[in-house]
């Protein structure tokens, strides 16, 4: 079923039968699936890039976002391999419904997706030294891209690949799990000014990664994990993306007890368009060696995290609501580029663009494809130039931003 049929039974308050003119601009990519391309030639190989996923707690949700995430690649044309280091308690080969990896990797029955036998190879490893080896030649094996399952309980994993890769931390928005989320980063960031001292902030602004909400209940969850990466942003200097929010879905509790992703199986729902646009994001990301940001060893106790973490100073007055629209931006005398909307709010909006955005620049936002095709001045708050993206205020919003807004809430008006 495509976005434009799932919506069909419903009637926007936006919607409008008159016809509109014709906008030639050229289309980005809308998120939905795809049937993966045949592989790339050998010629064309390189190291697979890593994608680690982990958590600061145990049952975040952190193995179905890695085999989603994997198959929603996959459908990008790569050739993905899922490696899973949680080898007290893996859970990979259950969630795509096939025997364990023994001592080669295991076709998973989906297409471009593989397990890669961890527990094999790091059976009997006893040797912090010579685990770190084994992983950190990962990059080596036969596949574009490599999704790493880490385990919460091993958190020399999870600081190792703190430091390399594309990094990625789930977690729900109890208090508890964004306690533990926030003392995980400032562990890191005490580690950073102990190996860098004066140059810490410079070394954690090269950090590559972002942080996926799981089991959120609505707006104001998913508003907690966008203060959330805004509090870490200002106060340790992490440049924490919130990359997207799951809801609480019992599709997702069908598809584990049916032991194949849900993002392999029939049917798309707002998770389902989810992870395809978290994989569109970071597969258009450059990799970037120099985006390492390379922590020091423990050399003091890790801080248990705080009973509470405060983020009302960092919330937004209006709710932001995820999206996937086409629009155009005007800046100056140019004229339309074509941008996505990735969420809106009264206030603003999070915009993909190839543009080369700066913090100030002003422009003029076109909803096309809403009724009335509305225009709104924008300014430039933010960029975040890894992942093609930047935040936009509305200059004079008034009416017109809460009707788009309300356009957004109702999640009537998608493409």
């Amino acid at each position: 079923m495509s976005d434009r049929q799932s919506g069909s039974a419903r009637s926007s308050r936006l919607s409008s039968t008159a016809p509109r003119p014709v906008v030639r601009v050229r289309m980005l990519s809308t998120g939905r699936w795809r049937p993966p391309q045949e592989p790339a030639a050998e010629a064309a190989r390189r190291t697979a890039r890593l994608i680690a996923v982990g958590a600061a707690l145990p049952g975040m949700g952190k193995s179905v976002v890695a085999s989603n995430l994997a198959v929603a690649i996959a459908g990008l044309g790569r050739h993905v391999l899922v490696v899973d280091l949680d080898q007290a308690a893996p859970r990979q080969h259950a969630l795509f419904g096939v025997p364990p990896a023994a001592d080669v990797p295991r076709a998973t029955g989906i297409r471009n997706v593989r397990l890669w036998p961890a527990a094999t190879e790091l059976a009997g490893v006893r040797d912090p030294g010579v685990r770190r080896a084994l992983i950190g030649g990962l990059g080596a094996l036969d596949a574009d891209v490599i999704v790493i399952d880490l385990a919460a309980a091993h958190r020399d994993d999870l600081w190792e690949f703190f430091a390399a890769g594309d990094r990625i931390l789930v977690s729900t928005s109890e208090p508890r799990a964004l306690a533990a989320t926030y003392a995980f980063l400032e562990q890191a960031a005490g580690r950073a000014e102990r190996r860098h001292g004066s140059e810490a902030r410079a070394e954690l602004a090269r950090f590559a990664g972002g942080l996926i909400g799981n089991a959120a209940g609505g707006a104001e969850d998913a508003e907690s994990f966008h203060a959330f990466g805004r509090k870490v942003r200002a106060e340790l200097g992490i440049p924490l993306l919130p990359l997207g929010y799951l809801r609480q879905s019992a599709r997702i509790d069908a598809a584990i007890a049916a032991k194949r992703p849900l993002v392999a199986r029939t049917g798309i729902d707002d998770d389902v368009r989810q992870f395809h646009q978290m994989a569109q994001v970071m597969m258009a990301a450059p990799e970037d060696p120099a985006r390492s940001c390379a922590l020091d060893a423990a050399t003091a106790p890790e801080a248990a995290p705080s009973a509470a973490l405060e983020l009302d100073h960092y919330r937004r007055k209006y709710p932001r609501f995820v999206v996937d629209w086409a629009a155009t931006l005007e800046l100056g005398l140019s004229g339309p580029n074509a941008v996505r909307v990735r969420d809106i709010s009264e206030s603003g909006a999070a915009i993909e663009t190839t543009l080369h955005l700066r913090a100030g620049d002003r422009g003029r936002l076109h909803f096309y494809q809403l009724d009335g095709q509305p225009m709104l001045e924008v300014v430039v708050r933010n960029v975040v130039p890894t992942l093609s993206r930047a935040g936009v205020g509305f200059v004079d919003g008034g009416e017109t931003a809460a009707r788009v807004a309300l356009a957004g809430r109702d999640r009537l008006a998608l493409p």
